[in-house]
């Protein structure tokens, strides 16, 4: 928009003055914001980038390597490329996949991959053992740029492998001391356990008690304090949540570091943006409805549940699924209420022994094999997908149920 013939030269110098300060103030706001983008990028492309390494390996047995389409099976794809594999090296695949003691024994040893590359051919099954002598190890770009190098200095009997870390066989294995043979079956079902006990908690008691608060408490001193205390509690570190969790549900109630304590302390974590959240979003809905519903005659618990709530539904959901996600990436707290780094079986109810994958990760960056660092990037991924996808259902379910008045 031109200023020229607007006011006194004086008033347009002024309106240029004024514009050109507004596109500054919106550069030095929106650089924040791409160094933010650039930084989160940058982080999920070294992850993603880590979960795939080059290797250098010595097979402790001669076994076989199939193409994709020979050793692909639309189902029993692992028990036909391990059938090939025990009849290579003279065994009798049915004495061992027929027996189940044998077959779990065979699963803890030995693990199926889908090699991105093998000695230069792509895409091949192999079965990898856990006594396979692994000379030599290079990330994905060290690898790619040494690749013919590598590939020539091969001595008898050694492969160069492209390895996704990230594959099958990581969502199927237990946790382990070995790279090869770590997976996040234990803590992925871990963490279903303990999410969905903090669902089962912290919405019935939050939803209720933002209802009670918006539609019910009176206006006194006692509301305004309880008021005032759940917004400094959703402020409260993290830490905080975890020691409590120890000495009133591990301790107090005897109820010891299982999944169920774990589930206690989280839903107390998010308990409060549980409330806040769904507050907001009843606070929202018009009192135009409220006084139509009261004026056909409804009670106060008519009006609330039929009403208030259906119409609030998409704020409340929101809330819950955002503080859920946080609950998934918290580690302090399970590890003060006593989250094991490593559990030998599945969990399988309340009361047994957990990990989750925060925890899980956090145990495998610790560990001294450099390539536990793969396997941990492997581990983040997984998270941030599942962060990703719960934020995604969050906005859709924003979107979906959204109300305009």
């Amino acid at each position: 928009m031109s200023l020229k013939g607007i006011g006194t030269p004086a008033d347009q110098a002024r309106l240029a003055r004024r514009k050109r300060i507004g596109q500054i103030y919106r550069i030095v706001t929106g650089i924040p914001v791409v160094l933010a983008v650039l930084l989160i990028a940058t982080l999920v492309f070294d992850v993603t980038t880590d979960t795939v390494s080059w290797h250098v390996v010595e097979p402790d047995n001669e076994g076989v390597n199939l193409s994709f389409q020979e050793g692909f099976r639309w189902f029993g794809t692992w028990e036909h490329v391990v059938t090939q594999e025990l009849e290579a090296r003279g065994e009798d695949p049915a004495a061992t996949l027929g027996d189940a003691e044998e077959r779990r024994k065979f699963g803890l040893r030995n693990r199926v991959e889908l090699l991105w590359s093998l000695n230069g051919q792509p895409m091949r099954w192999v079965v990898s053992n856990s006594r396979d002598d692994r000379v030599a190890s290079y990330g994905w770009f060290e690898g790619n740029r040494m690749h013919d190098e590598l590939l020539a200095g091969l001595e008898g009997g050694e492969q160069l492998r492209l390895n996704p870390w990230l594959d099958a066989a990581f969502f199927t294995k237990n946790a382990s001391r070995t790279p090869l043979m770590a997976g996040l079956i234990n803590a992925l079902v871990g963490t279903v356990w303990v999410i969905l006990l903090v669902i089962l908690i912290s919405v019935p008691i939050g939803v209720g008690s933002a209802v009670y608060l918006e539609e019910y408490a009176p206006n006194n001193w006692m509301t305004r304090f309880i008021e005032v205390n759940i917004r400094n509690l959703a402020g409260v570190p993290s830490i905080v949540y975890g020691i409590l969790g120890l000495y009133a549900f591990v301790r107090l109630m005897n109820i010891g570091p299982v999944v169920l304590s774990a589930s206690m302390t989280l839903a107390l974590l998010i308990l409060p943006v549980v409330v806040i959240a769904s507050r907001e979003a009843i606070k929202a809905v018009p009192p135009s409805l409220r006084q139509a519903s009261y004026g056909l005659g409804a009670t106060r618990w008519q009006t609330t549940s039929r009403v208030v709530l259906p119409n609030a539904v998409s704020g409340i959901v929101t809330g819950v699924i955002l503080a859920v996600a946080r609950a998934i990436g918290e580690t302090a707290p399970l590890l003060m209420v006593g989250a094991a780094a490593f559990i030998p079986r599945i969990p399988d109810g309340p009361f047994a022994t957990y990990t989750v994958i925060p925890i899980q990760i956090y145990s495998w960056v610790g560990e001294n094999d450099p390539e536990f660092a793969n396997v941990a990037s492997a581990g983040i991924v997984v998270l941030l997908v599942i962060l990703v996808a719960l934020y995604a259902v969050a906005f859709y379910l924003r979107r979906r149920f959204e109300r305009s008045w």
